[in-house]
């Protein structure tokens, strides 16, 4: 590594390119990791097995960085920045540059927690590339013409969003989890906002997160890193830091204080199938990061399908549909980790259904409380087994430059660089007390949202059991945190 950042320094002095950059080390071969003096990181992944590149520019914004007001803008950003720049002043002038540079597949995205937009084009055109980027992302024109285009295109696909069976369920539950701040869970947002949104509110937000200390650039591929170090530099060396994003955090999302419960009539569904959603709180990464360690080793134990956690639920629960159709997951975030618990459930006539769920609910609280006080529930074997399936997964992930990019660039918007290089030392350490502390911590001492999906005419053959255990029923009228009209 040493060797290469020489003969970067040595190339950028002959050129006469000032050379400003702090050479980090990685534990991943063939990863080149460097900061500019304007905050911007750099990371570079050599694999020459295709004559192809990776380009991605990733941002820390998204969800997370919305207020009631904004919410859905940071996505209407995302449009824009493909309707022309300084350097590329229209949308078929970027169609016509995407043409020449030859790119295979693009696209941009708004999530939680980061924003990133990316391509993949062949290696000799990675210097068009890097000027493509540089001007999408640092010149935005935001032309009134366009933005009065795009309102309309997104607005479109909120409308459409909010008409989907699938969207209107999760963000009734999403809602209720995260009932302080719900807008930073909704990229989306609602139409309002998007119709209301002005020129200025945009750059507002290029200003205080479209700036190079809260960005990375990724490149992966087959590429020289030497060369693209110079070609950054020249392309985004010159960009002005801002003021720092992140310097106050957003206040964190408090857990749930009582349990709550949900019904859902949805006429997509199966007529004798339940589905049952659980959610907790999570770890937040930042704050509870050891925790997160030890929840992604309980979930690859818990996904043995001969392994005593969904054994046991088929004999817990008789209304149990198949115990392969069960999942648990963790999603890790800086900003509102959650836990996911997923099964289906037979419907069976004449049995109360709302008591079908609550049981089901108490048996999977009980399996949960048996992990966690039984140090032999699962064997020292398991947990070998798991930490190496773990470490396989992550190897595997850097097999290819465009799963790498994708990999590192999720792990540095969400965590951290260094929590994605220490993720194996820090998984070998996690412990069956830590496993179960977690459980203790996050399942059975807090509060959670209880879902359940289920087909009209079921529903209305169980109402009255569902409001009498105090469900509250979904609709499309009042599942979306914007239609609360005490906000």
């Amino acid at each position: 590594m040493k060797k290469r950042y020489l003969a970067i320094f040595a190339a950028a002095y002959l050129l006469g390119v000032p050379f400003q950059a702090t050479a980090l080390d990685t534990p991943v071969p063939g990863l080149t990791w460097q900061v500019l003096d304007n905050g911007l990181e750099v990371f570079i992944y050599e694999s020459h097995a295709v004559p192809l590149a990776k380009v991605e520019v990733v941002f820390r914004c998204g969800s997370l960085a919305q207020t009631p007001e904004t919410a859905g803008l940071f996505h209407l950003y995302e449009h824009l920045l493909f309707k022309g720049n300084a350097l590329l002043k229209s949308d078929s002038d970027f169609q016509a540059a995407m043409k020449e540079l030859g790119v295979t597949s693009w696209n941009g995205g708004t999530s939680d927690e980061f924003v990133n937009y990316y391509f993949t084009i062949p290696s000799d055109k990675v210097e068009k590339g890097l000027a493509f980027w540089a001007a999408a992302v640092r010149s935005p024109l935001f032309l009134p013409n366009e933005l009065a285009i795009e309102k309309d295109v997104v607005i479109n696909e909120i409308l459409g969003d909010y008409n989907e069976p699938n969207r209107i369920y999760d963000g009734a539950l999403e809602a209720r989890l995260f009932y302080m701040y719900p807008w930073r869970k909704d990229a989306i947002g609602p139409e309002r906002n998007v119709r209301n949104a002005t020129i200025s509110q945009l750059r507002e937000i290029q200003s205080t997160y479209y700036i190079p200390n809260n960005a990375a650039i990724l490149v992966g591929g087959d590429v020289d890193p030497a060369e693209i170090i110079i070609l950054i530099k020249k392309r985004f060396g010159d960009w002005k830091r801002g003021s720092a994003a992140w310097s106050t955090r957003p206040a964190p999302h408090p857990f749930p204080a009582a349990d709550l419960f949900l019904a859902y009539p949805d006429e997509t569904t199966y007529q004798d199938i339940i589905t049952i959603d659980i959610r907790w709180r999570g770890p937040d990464v930042l704050d509870q990061t050891a925790a997160t360690y030890a929840a992604d080793l309980w979930l690859s134990l818990l996904e043995d399908p001969a392994g005593p956690f969904l054994n046991h639920l088929a004999e817990k629960i008789p209304s149990l549909y198949k115990k392969e159709a069960t999942t648990v997951s963790y999603f890790t975030q800086r900003d509102g980790g959650v836990i996911y618990f997923r099964t289906l459930l037979k419907a069976t006539s004449g049995h109360n259904l709302a008591q079908t769920v609550l049981d089901a609910k108490k048996a999977v609280l009980e399996e949960m409380n048996l992990m966690a006080s039984d140090p032999h529930y699962f064997s020292e074997a398991d947990f070998s087994l798991v930490k190496a399936r773990l470490e396989d997964q992550l190897l595997v992930g850097r097999e290819t430059a465009d799963r790498f990019i994708d990999t590192l660039s999720f792990w540095w918007s969400t965590a951290s660089t260094d929590y994605y290089f220490g993720y194996i030392d820090n998984l070998r350490r996690v412990t069956n007390d830590d496993v179960a502390k977690f459980i203790t911590a996050y399942l059975l001492t807090k509060k959670s949202v209880t879902g359940v999906r289920l087909n009209p005419s079921l529903y209305r053959t169980a109402r009255y059991g569902f409001r009498k255990a105090r469900f509250s029923e979904i609709t499309p009228a009042n599942a979306f945190w914007w239609q609360d009209k005490g906000r």
